[in-house]
């Protein structure tokens, strides 16, 4: 951010994440009877399970392909497309409409949130996240910083947007990313660091090196063979 000026504001508008096929759900309903809840928290049927993600993930509910979850006494909910709160409130209401619970407390929470960074990082691969909020400098510094040859002005993002794959570029160099849609890292998104032209240079000036070489050696041992006729 070379154009950074300390003195400025910049405002933050991050969208809320909506939910996508794959995507595994945690959902606990809790009630003053606790008896009344136990059946529809598929955790509170499994005594063995633990509180590490691993065992929550296990637990969870995965979004299957036609966008659904499958709850024990509800059955299938729609959840595709919506966003974690209008999946709590559609919970709620199905069982208050039911009559199964009076007022139960209802948390949800999405699982398997991850990122992928390619290209010139110190930590390339896929990186997990659990906070609502992800933005594309917390992504980099997961993936261990750029390398010294990363190409700083030009960093693609590659999103899945209604089944279809938008790339938007990024450029670190200027403070204008702040306040665009770029600033914010969505699960599933896949981040690109291309190498510079400082690197690209060389990777060019070394391959035409060795060709070099073995030409001037060759070169040499036509030389010395006729030399020596």
């Amino acid at each position: 951010m070379q154009d950074l000026d300390t003195s400025n504001k910049y405002s933050l508008n991050y969208e809320v994440y909506k939910i996508k096929v794959d995507d595994i759900l945690k959902i606990e309903i809790l009630s003053e009877s606790l008896e009344a809840s136990l059946i529809f928290n598929q955790k509170g049927l499994n005594p063995n399970s633990t509180n590490n993600k691993e065992s929550l993930i296990f637990d969870g509910y995965q979004v299957n392909s036609v966008g659904k979850i499958s709850i024990p006494s509800l059955g299938s909910i729609y959840v595709e497309g919506k966003t974690i709160d209008e999946v709590r409130e559609d919970i709620y209401k199905i069982i208050v409409e039911s009559g199964k619970l009076i007022d139960p407390n209802i948390d949800v929470k999405l699982l398997n949130s991850y990122f992928t960074v390619l290209g010139e990082v110190q930590n390339p691969g896929r990186h997990e996240f659990l906070k609502n909020n992800m933005n594309i400098l917390e992504a980099i510094g997961m993936a261990g910083d750029l390398t010294i040859n990363g190409k700083r002005n030009d960093i693609k993002i590659i999103r899945d947007i209604g089944n279809s794959n938008v790339v938007y570029s990024v450029n670190l160099t200027k403070t204008e990313f702040l306040t665009s849609d770029k600033y914010q890292v969505f699960s599933g998104d896949i981040i690109i660091v291309n190498p510079n032209t400082t690197k690209i240079k060389n990777a060019g000036i070394i391959g035409n090196s060795g060709t070099l070489l073995s030409l001037l050696s060759f070169i040499l041992s036509s030389i010395i063979i006729i030399s020596n006729k």
